[in-house]
């Protein structure tokens, strides 16, 4: 998934089916209002779609090069805000897996992957954990440490990309960064846990 840095946030495109394109991004609270604080001529207010379509057709110029002659299949769909940051994983009987665990920054798009992820680790404990209270418990320890050993480093490593990708200038300290020391794709790779296997998944 192609990368895109733009003043006050960052984002992806990826290819569709059926010739279609998806373009999902992160925006900072502040730039969205001081955007939609601008509507254009004859309008009164600007929805937040307008605004970050706008936006990111004028700052980036892949996505405008890319979508200069693409037009939207439906309206612009959002959600947020989002929460990133390390949860309990069990508490009080509870087992949570999925961003109620712990929910790192799209930056390095391994969302659905640590869902898919931690519920096959939640699942694996529990299918040997003794009936009843103590087991349960047990489970959730143990969920908790490989919980940890397998994530732990990827949500920091996604918040450190995208401290990077908000600040300004940062495209092109990115793609300076990316020109000159290409290795540092394979170790964002690597620190975004993309090239680490599911412990026990066959």
């Amino acid at each position: 998934m192609p990368l895109l840095v733009f003043p006050g946030g960052y984002g992806g495109m990826v290819s569709a089916d059926h010739g279609r394109l998806s373009i999902s991004c992160c925006i900072r609270r502040d730039m969205l209002a001081r955007l939609r604080k601008h509507p254009g001529p004859n309008q009164s207010h600007m929805s937040a779609a307008d605004a970050v379509s706008r936006h990111l057709m004028r700052s980036c110029r892949g996505v405008r090069d890319v979508l200069e002659s693409a037009h939207p299949d439906g309206p612009w769909l959002a959600a947020g805000p989002i929460r990133p940051g390390i949860r309990s994983c069990y508490e009080r009987d509870i087992f949570r897996v999925g961003n109620a665990a712990g929910e790192s920054h799209p930056v390095i798009a391994e969302g659905i992957s640590m869902a898919l992820q931690s519920g096959w680790l939640l699942a694996s404990e529990l299918a040997c954990a003794p009936v009843g209270r103590a087991g349960r418990e047990a489970a959730g320890r143990r969920y908790e440490a490989a919980w940890k050993r397998l994530f732990l480093t990827r949500v920091h490593a996604a918040a450190a990309i995208a401290g990077i990708a908000l600040r300004p200038g940062s495209a092109t300290l990115m793609a300076a960064i990316i020109q000159n020391f290409p290795q540092t794709l394979t170790l964002g790779a690597q620190l975004s846990g993309k090239t680490k296997p599911v412990p026990g998944f066959l």
